[in-house]
């Protein structure tokens, strides 16, 4: 499966990424370290994927078997040979074989025009097993893609969280130094020590997050949790524009298969028809009169009456189904730019947020938290006050991870709504 993407809108990272703090940048990337375990990316991922998601299986069953049904169809009617003797084992002038008439013919059915049809038919449904496995095969790797997604962003969690730990305890440390001196209550302490219990309990439960949300991704390909990812949610992809993707929307497979469908019913109209045509028969022999001792030639054909009419009422039914399936190609077309057109709006929605979080409101939290900080080393800050803008620069971290997070999802979903290639730098 070719992982790349096809845009024309301008890469929108690098006005993102004006003024990003370098320890929040760190806490949006995969971990990097020294590990023995396989590193994989969202390529690899669905690569694995494609190849070995037990639901895949069943529909490539289904193509080797309409192979072995195109096979069948194109089989004619057998070849009919008829030896008969008469005026034989009688009684009279015919006792024995003296007098006896022998006759062997051969007859066949012109019905190649119905051979045609059926081959025809077997290769239409052949078409849409493939069209439906194009599309199993896109919704799985989308799906692999939103759990690869899942888990960076918690490993992004995780070191935020990890951060926030190792912040609670520093302040503890502090707290704890300034309770001994007398300085503030000990209130304090025990309200940075439930902090800090609170924090490590976070920690805790996103270790066992990352774990089960592992085990989810190695179900994709039926492999093992010992692995790493790799991957950077402040990479932004270069997302299709809403004009591009709209006019993809017809060559993705979910919209190929409504065509493939009415393509089979016309098969199935053109079957009936030429059913309703019966083949004629061609049968052609020799006949020996044993009396006279002289053979002689035969032949013959057969022509079925009266069947010009027997499909209309199957014929008028899959026109009717024919009609049907373009009404829904194009009510999902419909449904499919709306949907498109709702993606679009998202992404550029969450766009705005990680700007203005990144511009705006991360540089002041970070400056706001450095000078409580101070402040309250001073006495001039209460302990509640400081607490309050460290929890207001945790949110705007961890809405700046969930903004990047949906980002990359809706981008997803658009892909796989368009039929595009899925990828996450």
């Amino acid at each position: 499966m070719l992982i790349k993407f096809v845009t024309t809108r301008k890469p929108i990272n690098s006005r993102l990424l004006i003024g990003l703090n370098l320890v929040v940048a760190s806490l949006l990337l995969a971990p990097k370290g020294a590990s023995a375990n396989e590193v994989v990316s969202l390529k690899t991922a669905i690569s694995k994927t494609i190849q070995n998601h037990p639901d895949l299986t069943p529909l490539i069953y289904l193509q080797q078997a309409n192979q072995g049904l195109i096979q069948q169809a194109g089989v004619a009617s057998p070849v009919t040979l008829d030896l008969s003797v008469e005026d034989a084992l009688g009684t009279g002038d015919y006792q024995g074989f003296s007098n006896s008439q022998t006759s062997l013919s051969i007859a066949w059915l012109l019905d190649g025009e119905q051979v045609d049809a059926r081959v025809s038919l077997a290769k239409q449904q052949g078409l849409i097993y493939a069209v439906e496995k194009e599309a199993k095969a896109l919704d799985l790797a989308a799906e692999t893609a939103n759990l690869f997604i899942t888990l960076l962003a918690q490993q992004a969690q995780l070191k935020l969280a990890t951060l926030a730990e190792k912040q609670a305890k520093k302040a503890l440390i502090e707290i704890t130094k300034r309770v001994e001196a007398g300085r503030v209550n000990s209130i304090d302490k025990y309200r940075a020590k439930a902090d800090l219990a609170k924090q490590t309990l976070v920690v805790e439960d996103l270790y066992f997050e990352i774990e089960a949300t592992k085990s989810q991704l190695a179900a994709q390909w039926q492999g093992t949790t010992e692995f790493d990812v790799t991957g950077d949610l402040t990479q932004l992809p270069n997302t299709l524009s809403l004009e591009d993707a709209k006019a993809q929307l017809k060559n993705t497979p979910r919209f190929s298969l409504f065509a493939s469908k009415q393509r089979v019913i016309s098969s199935e109209i053109a079957l009936s028809q030429a059913e309703s045509k019966p083949a004629w028969q061609i049968n052609t022999g020799i006949k020996r009169d044993q009396a006279l001792n002289g053979v002689s030639l035969s032949a013959g054909v057969s022509i079925p009456l009266g069947g010009a009419s027997r499909s209309e009422g199957k014929i008028a039914s899959l026109n009717a189904s024919k009609q049907q399936q373009a009404a829904e190609a194009k009510a999902w077309l419909a449904r499919a730019q709306t949907q498109a057109l709702l993606l679009n709006h998202k992404l550029t929605h969450n766009t705005h947020i990680a700007n203005a979080l990144l511009k705006e409101s991360l540089p002041a939290l970070e400056t706001a938290s450095k000078q409580a900080e101070l402040a309250y080393q001073q006495g001039r800050y209460r302990y509640t006050d400081w607490y309050a803008v460290k929890q207001e620069l945790l949110q705007a971290r961890l809405e700046l991870i969930q903004a990047y997070t949906n980002i990359q999802r809706f981008n997803v979903e658009l892909e796989r709504l368009t039929g595009a290639s899925l990828t996450i730098k």
